[in-house]
């Protein structure tokens, strides 16, 4: 008996028992391991990757975007310039950006003071983004789930500053307002949550976490063909439930 038929033999052994312990067992085993690969392939990418070394001799200038005409255009199309109403109206902007207009203004004016978006003028004596630019872009790449350049030739910002736009306002979010609406649900929400579960078939469940994706590295050859994910990559769907 090859590896392989062994392996079926061992499957069949544990599908026939009563109590389903051994397959439990067996099943979070199986993805323990995929947790633990994936972690290592996570970290050996991070190492790989390269550093943001900034401006240094020998690198290719800055493209010329006219930061300016980056400021004019939002302003121009979201809010009000020179006495002129915006070219977008209230349905426009939410449809755009997934808030309303004075969500975004609200959090805008809260973190435009921060470090990283303060407008400042650099070694060349030239002036930086606006808070604008860089609150646009985030915003844009978290509502549209698009790449991090896509609105470079919008904002006029580079594809690095975008995405640390994106992951210093998601962090002063987090930190100014988590405190306030991630908290524990209403003993009387819970309640109804729960007895909504209940009539869907899953007494005692509070939440559900569904379809993570989740890489295989080491994926067999022979199961290749069934295991393939996203980008031609191997990979297994994990559906869990949270009791």
């Amino acid at each position: 008996m090859d590896g392989h038929e062994e392996e079926l033999s061992t499957t069949a052994a544990l599908l026939a028992e009563d109590d389903g312990a051994d397959v439990d067992a067996v099943l979070h085993a199986h993805v323990n391991v995929l947790m633990a690969v994936s972690r290592r392939s996570r970290a050996r990418r991070t190492s790989r990757r390269r550093q943001y070394h900034g401006s240094t001799a020998g690198r290719r200038g800055n493209k010329r975007r006219d930061s300016a005409a980056g400021v004019y255009n939002i302003l121009r199309g979201y809010f009000r310039v020179g006495g002129l109403p915006p070219i977008y109206d209230e349905r426009d902007s939410e449809t755009r950006f997934r808030v309303a207009r004075a969500v975004f203004r609200r959090v805008f004016l809260a973190f435009k003071d921060e470090s990283f978006f303060q407008q400042r003028i650099n070694d060349t004596g030239k002036l930086q983004a606006h808070p604008v630019q860089k609150g646009v872009a985030a915003f844009r790449f978290i509502s549209l789930g698009e790449a991090a350049d896509r609105a470079e030739e919008y904002v006029r910002l580079s594809r690095t500053v975008i995405a640390k736009s994106t992951k210093f306002m998601m962090e002063f979010i987090v930190r100014r307002w988590g405190p306030t609406y991630l908290r524990r649900p209403k003993q009387d929400k819970l309640n109804t949550n729960m007895e909504r579960k209940k009539k869907r078939g899953m007494p005692g469940c509070m939440g559900s976490l569904d379809s993570c994706h989740w890489e295989w590295h080491q994926c067999p050859t022979r199961m290749a063909g069934a295991y393939q994910s996203r980008k031609g990559k191997k990979g297994i769907v994990v559906e869990a439930i949270i009791f």
